[in-house]
C-alpha cells in the first residue's frame, strides 16, 4: 500500500511517489520552491500530479470504496467507524477517512498548478510544453471535478501562491462547473495529435471524454451528448466484445486508468476482497440490480457464508488492479441520456445490453439509463453521484438508511480541519453539518 508524507501547509498537501513507468521519477515532495529548468524537470512534475490521482484517498481506494458505501451499491463488510459513517450517511465533518480524500486531491492539484504556472517560464519546445499544459489541466479539472460533486461549492484553487491558498474561498458548484467546461476545453486543444501509445496518461479524447461527463453533471446534456457522440464516431476506441475484457488492462475500450504496479500498487483488492480487509462488500441492491444471464453479474461473486465480494478488482498479492477511469461505454450511456425518448437512446442502451447478453429494450428513459449505469459501471466511482445529480438520492438512501438519512446528506461536510486552517471557510460548512 501507498504511504504519505504529510506537508501542513494549506489543505495539508500529501506527498507521493510513483513508479517511473516512463523512465523519468516524479518529484516526492511538494514545496513553493521547486524549480522547473528544463522538460526532464517538467516531466517529472507532471508525473507527480499522475501520482496524486493513485492515492488511496482518490483512485487508489476511496472515490470507488467510499462513494459506494454512501450509495446503494456497496455495504460496510469490515470494522473502520469512519467507514460505518459512510455507509449509514451520517459522515462526520471530523471524520479521517473524507479528510484524507479532500487532503490527497488538493495536494494533486497544487501539483497542477506548479508545472501550469512555472512551466511558462522555461524555454522547451513549444509542442511539448503545449502537451504537458493539457495533460496538467485535464489532472486538475479532474480533480477538481471529484470534489464539486461531492462537496458542492469548493475552493477552485488555480495558483501554487500559499498566501492565497490559506485564505482561498468556496467557488460556488456552478461557478466550478463553468470553470472546469473552459479548462478542458483548453486541454482537448493542448492535446490535439497527442499520442502516449497508452491510455494512463490524457491526450485530446481523454479530456473530451471529461468534458462529456462535465457538462452531463452541469445540466447541459444536450452538448454532453455531442461530445460523447464525437468520441464514439471518431476517436479510436472501441468497446470489447467481453465485459470483464475491460478490465484486464490496456483495453480497447479505456480512454484513461490510473496506472498501477507491482512497485507503485493500490489497495483496491486488499479493501474489496475476503482473503484482504474486505472493509466492502457489494449490496443486496446491486446483487438484485442484474437481470439473468447478465454477464455483469460476474463482478458479484459468491464466496460461501452468504458473503459476496467485489469481483473486479482481483490483484490482493501485487496490487496492479488498473483504476478505470474513463471508458467508452460511458460515453454510450451519456449519449443515451441526452437523447431521451429516441432512437438513439434505445440504441445505445441495447449496445450494451446485447453485450452483456441481454434482449434490447424500447421506450428507454431516464430510469433505463440510471438502471443500466447501476450495472455497467458497478464498482467504477459512478452510482452515488448518479443518484446525487439526479435527485434521487432522498427517496433511494432514505430507504436504505431511514434512520439516519437526511436530505443535506446528499453534500459531504467540508473537513472540520480545513475549515481550522482557513478561517475564510468559517461559517461556510454544507448544511446540516
Amino acid at each position: 500500500m501507498k504511504k504519505f508524507r504529510y506537508i501542513i501547509i494549506v489543505f495539508t498537501f500529501i506527498a507521493f511517489g510513483c513508479e517511473d513507468y516512463l523512465d523519468k521519477q516524479p518529484y516526492d515532495i511538494i514545496t513553493d520552491d521547486i524549480v522547473i529548468s528544463s522538460a526532464e524537470d517538467a516531466e517529472s512534475v507532471l508525473l507527480g500530479a499522475y501520482s496524486a490521482v493513485q492515492a488511496d484517498g482518490a483512485y487508489g481506494n476511496q472515490i470507488v470504496g467510499s462513494t459506494g458505501t454512501l450509495s446503494d451499491e456497496l455495504v460496510h463488510t469490515g470494522s473502520f467507524p469512519t467507514v460505518a459513517e459512510f455507509d449509514n450517511n451520517a459522515v462526520l465533518s471530523n471524520n479521517v477517512t473524507l479528510q484524507n480524500l479532500w487532503a490527497a486531491y488538493y495536494a494533486g492539484i497544487y501539483i497542477t498548478n506548479v508545472l501550469i504556472e512555472r512551466v511558462e517560464t522555461i524555454t522547451i519546445d513549444a509542442n511539448k510544453k503545449k502537451q504537458l499544459v493539457g495533460e496538467a489541466k485535464f489532472l486538475r479539472a479532474l480533480m477538481h471535478f471529484d470534489l464539486v460533486k461531492l462537496f458542492g461549492g469548493i475552493p477552485y484553487a488555480i495558483t501554487s501562491d500559499l498566501s492565497t491558498l490559506r485564505t482561498i474561498d468556496r467557488t460556488s458548484a456552478t461557478d466550478v462547473y463553468t470553470e472546469l467546461i473552459k479548462e478542458l476545453n483548453e486541454s482537448v486543444s493542448l492535446l490535439a495529435g497527442v499520442d502516449h501509445g497508452n491510455n494512463k496518461r490524457a491526450n485530446q479524447w481523454v479530456a473530451k471524454a471529461l468534458l462529456a461527463r462535465v457538462y452531463l453533471y452541469s445540466g447541459n446534456k444536450s452538448q454532453a451528448g455531442v461530445v460523447a457522440n464525437d468520441i464514439i464516431e471518431n476517436g479510436p476506441y472501441s468497446l470489447e466484445t467481453n465485459y470483464a475484457d475491460v478490465f484486464k488492462g490496456d483495453s480497447d475500450e479505456v480512454l484513461f486508468e490510473v496506472f498501477f504496479s507491482v512497485q507503485d500498487q493500490n489497495a483496491m483488492a486488499f479493501w474489496f476482497r475476503t482473503d484482504g480487509r474486505y472493509e466492502y462488500g457489494p449490496s443486496p441492491q446491486i446483487q438484485a440490480a442484474f437481470e439473468a444471464g447478465d454477464a455483469r453479474a460476474a463482478m458479484v461473486e459468491p464466496v460461501g457464508d452468504g458473503r459476496f465480494q467485489v469481483a473486479k478488482y482481483t490483484d490482493r498479492a501485487t496490487g496492479t488492479d488498473q483504476t478505470v477511469v474513463l471508458r467508452l461505454a460511458e460515453m454510450y450511456l451519456i449519449r443515451a441520456e441526452a437523447n431521451l425518448g429516441n432512437a438513439q437512446a434505445d440504441d445505445d442502451i441495447n449496445t450494451l445490453r446485447t453485450r452483456a447478453g441481454l434482449t434490447g429494450i424500447s421506450g428507454v428513459g431516464l430510469d433505463e439509463v440510471l438502471q443500466e449505469r447501476f450495472v455497467e459501471l458497478c464498482f467504477e466511482g459512478h452510482r452515488w453521484t448518479d443518484l446525487t445529480r439526479t435527485g434521487k438520492a432522498d427517496v433511494i438512501m432514505s430507504v436504505i438508511n431511514p434512520t439516519s438519512w437526511q436530505s443535506t446528506d446528499v453534500l459531504m461536510p467540508i473537513p472540520q480541519r480545513e475549515i481550522q486552517q482557513n478561517s475564510t471557510l468559517a461559517g461556510k460548512q454544507n448544511p446540516g453539518y
